[in-house]
């Protein structure tokens, strides 16, 4: 997965089959986290799983999901090991996941008795579709015909996850404004604190400060950070929040020169 704002993180489409739509009642019945590692390796986990109760007609209808298929897969409690492993720390990117797959997945790990796990961020196309006002519905089929995505095996979990990643990307290759900003911003943004005009200017179009090698940049009077896991963050916000890793990054085995190290560390370590 491209694009600067979801560098150095584990990036997953995830998508949820179920029996039904009433969390309360229903059962997963397919699950797909498909995406890629930090590095850049690829990531496939998906597998059926036996809701322990009958699959309506009217959802097998959908998905093609029969009793016989996930007969011998395993109840939720057998799967959520690998899946809070993977999604812990991770951006989780799902079309319309905030109310309906991720619901389920919490509803599940309550049944089961474990904790929910905890992803960096959560990225719902269908929220960033209402968001930028697209023209048209915004269901997955429709906005990945608008955007010439091949959605093929529609309402199987592992082809909405990677047809869900995308969406995400061709949406931010038409709005790139709209993604500028760190992963903290669009969730603001997202979530209605901010909205597009004020998420700042993009890292490569801010100077950088002289002597840093474009690890340091200047936005207004902030000095910015523009490598590692708090890239796009000021100086005075990581001083604040993480103290041990404003002197790390002052020291000499960062890659901030030695000049520059020695002239902010006076202002930001005093």
């Amino acid at each position: 997965m491209s694009g600067e704002i979801f560098a150095g993180f584990r990036v997953l489409g995830f998508d949820l089959e179920t029996t039904g739509f009433d969390v309360r009642r229903e059962r997963i019945v397919e699950y797909a986290l498909v995406g890629s590692e930090v590095d850049g390796s690829r990531i496939n986990l998906q597998s059926l799983v036996n809701p322990g109760k009958r699959i309506p007609i009217d959802s097998t209808n959908v998905h093609g999901i029969k009793d016989v298929d996930v007969k011998n897969s395993g109840d939720f409690s057998e799967h959520i090991t690998n899946i809070s492993r993977m999604i812990e720390g991770a951006i989780i990117v799902g079309h319309n996941v905030i109310k309906f797959d991720w619901k389920f997945l919490e509803m599940e790990c309550l049944r089961a008795g474990v904790e929910v796990p905890r992803p960096r961020a959560i990225i719902d196309t269908y929220v960033i579709a209402r968001k930028l006002k697209i023209p048209g519905r915004h269901t997955l089929g429709i906005l990945c015909d608008k955007y010439g995505i091949n959605l093929e095996n529609a309402h199987r979990a592992d082809a909405d996850a990677g047809a869900t990643l995308y969406l995400l990307w061709e949406i931010m290759k038409s709005y790139p404004r709209f993604f500028r900003g760190t992963i903290d911003d669009l969730q603001d943004s997202l979530a209605g604190i901010r909205n597009q005009d004020i998420l700042g200017p993009s890292l490569v179009d801010l100077e950088p400060v002289s002597g840093s090698g474009g690890n340091l940049r200047i936005n207004n009077s902030n000095i910015v950070i523009a490598f590692g896991k708090y890239k796009g963050r000021t100086l005075e916000e990581i001083k604040k929040k993480d103290s041990r890793y404003l002197k790390w990054l002052f020291s000499p085995s960062s890659p901030i020169p030695k000049s520059v190290s020695e002239e902010y560390s006076r202002k930001y370590l005093n």
